[in-house]
């Protein structure tokens, strides 16, 4: 049941959250949280602990959310879904070493974004 289900949104680019956060809590998912830095996602994870992570891949830091995604492995197995502007094939391939649900490139349509989510979820 999708009411059931928490997602956590980590993007640098608070309109763009806010955004993906409204149209998903139209469909009915609980979004509790925007996170816009890789530093608090994973008190975030542990604190709402997330059926499914929207991660951005360039977080505007050092550490991106590849990295990110890796770390959060030690919580548990949280699916992912990467949401980015990079499309190329290195990014592509850092990111699918992390077995996410999905990989989107940016710009997504709100119709693509919630058949991914719902696959994820499946």
């Amino acid at each position: 049941m999708i009411k059931n289900k928490t997602i956590i949104i980590v993007e640098d680019e608070l309109l763009v959250a806010l955004e993906m956060q409204e149209s998903l809590q139209h469909q009915g998912y609980h979004v509790p949280e925007i996170v816009t830095s890789a530093e608090g996602v994973l008190a975030s994870v542990v604190k709402h602990k997330p059926h499914l992570v929207i991660m951005d891949i360039n977080l505007g830091s050092f550490v991106d959310g590849i990295d990110t995604a890796q770390r959060m492995k030690i919580l548990g197995n949280t699916a992912i879904v990467y949401l980015t502007a990079y499309g190329d094939e290195k990014t592509r391939e850092r990111a699918m070493n992390t077995h996410p649900k999905d990989y989107l490139v940016k710009p997504v349509s709100d119709d693509l974004l919630h058949r991914a989510v719902a696959r994820a979820l499946e």
